[in-house]
């Protein structure tokens, strides 16, 4: 028995979507894939990965890669208060106007 398998792969080109594969595997550059073979078993290797995961592992996958940007995002942030310079400061009637706005909001729990 030989180690090599062998398989004819033939395209409907009056189908629209066989016909743009056929296309596409016509002008896959062979430097990039190494051959049309390689991507062949490749494409076909990474669909039946894909098909073997299940949901879970679809979402579990999904949650780490947010607390991954997540925590990236937390990292840069600058957290720190920062000093209020442009407040302008109170007339001594507006401070008094203010603090008599506040004894009238407390007058209310009486």
């Amino acid at each position: 028995m030989k180690d090599v398998y062998k398989m004819t792969v033939r395209f409907d080109l009056t189908d629209a979507r066989e016909r743009n594969l056929a296309e596409f595997m016509q002008t896959l550059d062979v430097k990039k894939f190494q051959s049309r073979n390689q991507f062949m078993i490749d494409a076909l290797a990474d669909y039946v990965d894909l098909q073997s995961i299940t949901r879970e592992q679809h979402e579990e996958d999904i949650r780490s890669i947010i607390r991954e940007e997540m925590r990236a995002c937390f990292a840069e942030a600058n957290f720190a208060p920062q000093p209020m310079t442009n407040a302008p400061a109170l007339t001594a009637e507006q401070q008094e106007e203010a603090e008599q706005d506040i004894m009238d909001d407390l007058k209310l729990f009486d």
